[in-house]
Order: C-alpha cells, then structure tokens, then sequence
C-alpha cells in the first residue's frame, strides 16, 4: 500500500467520523427539540383533555354575567372579569386558554369564595387579610382552567375598585 493510498483511506476514515457525529448530534438536537416542546406545553399548560372543555361552557357563553370581553383578536382575547353578588354562585364554565389574571390590589381582606367543581367537589377558600398595597396590580399566570364555578360567601372591595382582567393567549390545543 502506498502512502498515497494509506493518506486517502485515513481522510476518507475522518470524513466518515465527522460525518457520524453530525448525524448524532442532529438526532440528539431533535430529541432535545421534542422533549423541550413536550416538556413547555405541559409546563405552560396547552395539553388539554376534551372532556374538561365542553362546548358551550366557555366562560363568556355559560357565565356572561361574570365575564364579559372588552377586546378580542386573533390572538389574544381579554375578559372584565366580576364576582357573583355574596350568597351567589356563578354557572359552570371554562377557560380554554392560559394567560394572565390582572387584579386590582386594594388592601385589606380577599374574598371569601366556594371553588366548585365537577362531581360535587368543592374547596372552600376563605378570606385572608392582605397588607395594604392600595394602588397595584397583582398579576398571575393562569393555565387553562376546566369546568368550575365561583361562589361569593363574603366579598370585600370598595364601590371604586375596578373589575378584574383575564388576558387569555389564543394557542392551539
């Protein structure tokens, strides 16, 4: 074998190897993809079972009293979002989309609400005295929320206080 020839099958040898490794690190790179995309859509919660999202039973269709949209596109769909009167319970509905909940912090008391939710559950969230940050929003992510309802027991707010915002991102389930 000449040195020519042992040089070729060497460089033909490391193309091989470069060439290996790249078709590895291409299929790695796609599974890192897949877990990632997989992995945000659970987090960001977009994974939604049909069964917790009838139709009919948006919250603008089911509870129009409580939720009310004041703008609405092809991306982004904002409610005006009110509690029932106390001693009152909203019909069942849901969120098919996440977003984000923006309040009105006025201090003092939070209301004192009944979570219900199908199948007769219901959690009862009482009232818990917040420090005074008169003048701020609070904001909270929201992930797509199933059938429920919200029923007002005791409900502290002053005559001034604006109703609160749900933005909700229009993504494909």
């Amino acid at each position: 074998m000449s040195i020519t020839t042992a040089q070729t099958d060497h460089s033909q040898a490391r193309i091989q190897r470069r060439t290996d490794r790249r078709a590895a690190s291409i299929a790695i790179a796609t599974a890192a993809t897949f877990l990632i995309a997989l992995c945000a859509r659970q987090a960001l919660g977009l994974a939604q079972d049909a069964a917790n999202f009838p139709e009919g039973y948006d919250a603008v269709t089911a509870a129009p009293e409580s939720h009310k949209v004041i703008f609405e596109n092809a991306l982004v769909r904002v409610l005006e979002v009110t509690m029932p009167p106390p001693g009152k319970t909203e019909p069942m509905h849901h969120h098919r989309w996440p977003g984000f909940f923006l309040d009105w912090d006025a201090g003092g008391k939070s209301p004192h609400i009944r979570y219900h939710q199908p199948g007769n559950v219901v959690r009862d969230i009482p009232s818990t005295e917040f420090p005074a940050t008169t003048g701020h929003w609070s904001v909270h992510w929201m992930k797509p929320e199933p059938m429920h309802a919200i029923e007002t027991v005791e409900y502290y707010s002053s005559p001034n206080e604006p109703a609160a915002v749900r933005v909700e991102i229009k993504v494909k389930s």
